[in-house]
């Protein structure tokens, strides 16, 4: 290891006094995300972890281990100005990493709630929450369309800001439609539609909502009432 590499080791840790995954303030030590032989000591490939966190990462599989993906995430959400997938897999000559984003395991999220909160935990908690509802969520509204609608064929989409791909779901049995889903407890049903009228191109929205332990609601603008009845109609 060349001076520059401890510098650059030293530094991290020193930033970053808690574990990533569950907020840990012992045993820490910094995990290599592209690893072998020729690991790369740069800060885009750093992430700290308590010993127990490391422990689970490389030798427990399952609900009780930690994956990759997750791993991931936590690099996004406590150093995001280093966050670079794209960079990872180059200091491996790949292409693209192998694995994507992926929420916390519930052990993690019970370790985070008994130790104490690093600076904005509670904020990146909030957000990595969201974010797992809002998945939850997409799939539940997948699962249930294809139940009612089995040409539908829905999907979770990946997000593109600002093009008709940004919908919540694609459903190539319903082709022009700009599905929306909202699972949370309260919803300005007017604002959402401003929303996806900025986005949905020349598609007609549709948002499907509900809160907890309802039942899924749809809503859509009267004028397109024809063309979604006859897309519902073809994908039964």
């Amino acid at each position: 290891m060349t001076s520059k590499d401890k510098e650059v080791l030293d530094e991290f840790a020193k930033a970053f006094n808690f574990c990533f995954v569950c907020y840990s303030r012992q045993d820490l030590q910094i995990h290599h995300m592209a690893q072998g032989a020729g690991r790369q000591h740069v800060r885009l490939n750093l992430v700290r972890l308590c010993a127990s966190c490391h422990e689970r990462l490389h030798f427990i599989p399952g609900e009780k281990g930690l994956s990759k993906g997750q791993v991931l995430l936590t690099k996004m959400l406590h150093d995001e100005e280093h966050y670079d997938p794209a960079g990872v897999a180059a200091c491996q000559n790949k292409v693209g990493l192998r694995y994507g984003l992926e929420p916390l395991p519930e052990w993690a999220l019970r370790r985070r709630h008994r130790s104490q909160d690093p600076p904005e935990a509670k904020e990146l908690d909030m957000a990595c929450n969201a974010r797992r509802k809002g998945k939850d969520g997409e799939l539940e509204a997948a699962h249930e369309l294809n139940a009612l609608l089995p040409d539908a064929k829905a999907r979770r989409a990946q997000q593109f800001s600002a093009t008709e791909s940004s919908a919540d779901l694609l459903a190539p049995g319903l082709p022009n439609l700009f599905l929306e889903v909202k699972r949370r407890q309260s919803m300005n049903p007017h604002k959402v539609m401003d929303e996806c009228e900025e986005h949905c191109g020349g598609l007609h929205p549709v948002i499907m909502h509900r809160k907890d332990n309802t039942d899924w609601l749809v809503t859509f603008r009267l004028q397109d009432i024809r063309e979604i009845v006859t897309a519902l109609q073809r994908a039964m």
